[in-house]
């Protein structure tokens, strides 16, 4: 005999059914097979093409010109009369001994011509000394300390930086030939020193470029333009063989 349920209790609950385990479980189906299109392939790959090669350079670049236009022409330098002659991240094959001297480059600091040749012997190769023995005789510095940045070349041949040490070993030099005493020119080599950016990243440096610049601007405003010879800091001067003025 079953048992009597009051009127107000909850019912039991039926029994869950019992599943065969021989049975298997309803599958979702599948979404339907699509092959892949062509069409969509080919546009997909048209346009990461354009945005890659034209609407992000463009926008990069444009932003640039806004931000820092200097920089993004490629820090060029003109002339009085408009054009440009070269540029302050490209160094050049300078010689005059009143200006100071960049490092040895196996390129000629020419850009189209073995740029990126520094053909650097190896640590253990006698060329080595020898080679570097040769720099310094031609840098006139056979009995002081030399910065070794001086006599050996930069990686891309082009590099117009040398560390304020380099710079400074030529002062004597420099200061005898434009007949300039060595404290101010001294301390005009120390007013170019271009510090690391944030004051961290970053070693010192003097760009020689724009040094020699800024050298024969202040000399012809002493009234003794400097007379530099054809090909050599054309970026510098109108012509070459010419007198550089202060306007130059």
């Amino acid at each position: 005999m079953s048992a009597a349920v009051s009127p107000g209790a909850a019912p039991e609950p039926s029994p869950a059914p019992k599943l065969d385990p021989r049975e298997e479980a309803p599958r979702i189906p599948s979404p339907p097979y699509r092959r892949p299109s062509l069409r969509s392939a080919v546009g997909i790959l048209v346009l990461f093409v354009l945005f890659g090669s034209l609407f992000y350079p463009a926008a990069i670049t444009g932003l640039a010109g806004v931000v820092v236009p200097h920089n993004a022409d490629g820090s060029l330098i003109a002339n009085p009369n408009g054009t440009w002659q070269g540029s302050s991240l490209v160094g050049e094959n300078i010689t005059d001994p009143h200006l100071f001297w960049l490092r040895p480059s196996a390129a000629d600091y020419l850009p189209f011509q073995g740029a990126g040749d520094s053909s650097s012997y190896g640590p253990t190769d006698p060329m080595l000394r020898n080679v570097t023995l040769r720099y310094i005789a031609e840098y006139g510095l056979t009995n002081v300390s030399v910065p070794l940045d001086l006599v050996s070349a930069s990686a891309s041949g082009l590099d117009p930086d040398l560390t304020p040490g380099a710079v400074l070993v030529q002062v004597p030099r420099v200061a005898f030939e434009d007949n300039l005493t060595q404290n101010w020119t001294t301390r005009f080599v120390l007013a170019h020193i271009e510090t690391p950016y944030a004051g961290i990243f970053g070693p010192q440096y003097v760009n020689v470029v724009e040094l020699d610049l800024a050298l024969v601007h202040a000399l012809a405003l002493m009234g003794r333009p400097l007379p530099v010879p054809s090909g050599e800091l054309s970026s510098l001067c109108p012509s070459g063989g010419e007198p550089c003025t202060a306007g130059s």
